[in-house]
């Protein structure tokens, strides 16, 4: 998978509590030649296992839009995912790019009941999507 840094809404973004993604993307730049009837993915892989500082906790990844770049809406947003499966290298969101967003971009990432004591995310938006499926080895042809 190749990731354009132009393309990148968080590396290794440490969250603790809910937070938007360090970066937004204005897509007047960022997407300006990227695609040609392509699909454009909105990737999220947890960099660093999640903990949380007592009990349960969940993280809700959400695809923002804006026209300005200051008020954001929720475009596409996933279920709550427990801390318990968000471990390094989990992929937590992935969504394609629907038609008609807004001129800028963000991920939202909506921590509930406990804030985290651990956890980073990458986020970013990609052409390539990492699809393999593992299969069983030892199998003949």
């Amino acid at each position: 998978m190749y990731i354009d840094n132009s393309l990148v809404f968080s590396d290794a973004q440490a969250v603790t509590a809910s937070a938007a993604s360090t970066n937004s993307l204005d897509t007047s730049t960022a997407l300006r030649n990227i695609g040609n009837g392509q699909p454009i993915y909105a990737v999220v892989f947890v960099h660093t296992t999640v903990a949380a500082s007592g009990g349960a906790s969940n993280v809700t990844f959400a695809l923002q839009d804006s026209a300005d770049n200051s008020s954001f809406a929720d475009v596409l947003k996933g279920p709550a995912i427990a801390k318990a499966t968000l471990v390094a290298g989990y992929r937590a969101f992935v969504v394609p790019l629907p038609p008609k967003l807004r001129r800028y971009l963000r991920i939202n990432y909506t921590v509930d009941t406990n804030d985290l004591t651990a956890g980073k995310f990458n986020a970013f938006l990609t052409l390539d999507l990492d699809d393999n499926i593992a299969q069983a080895s030892g199998f003949t042809v």
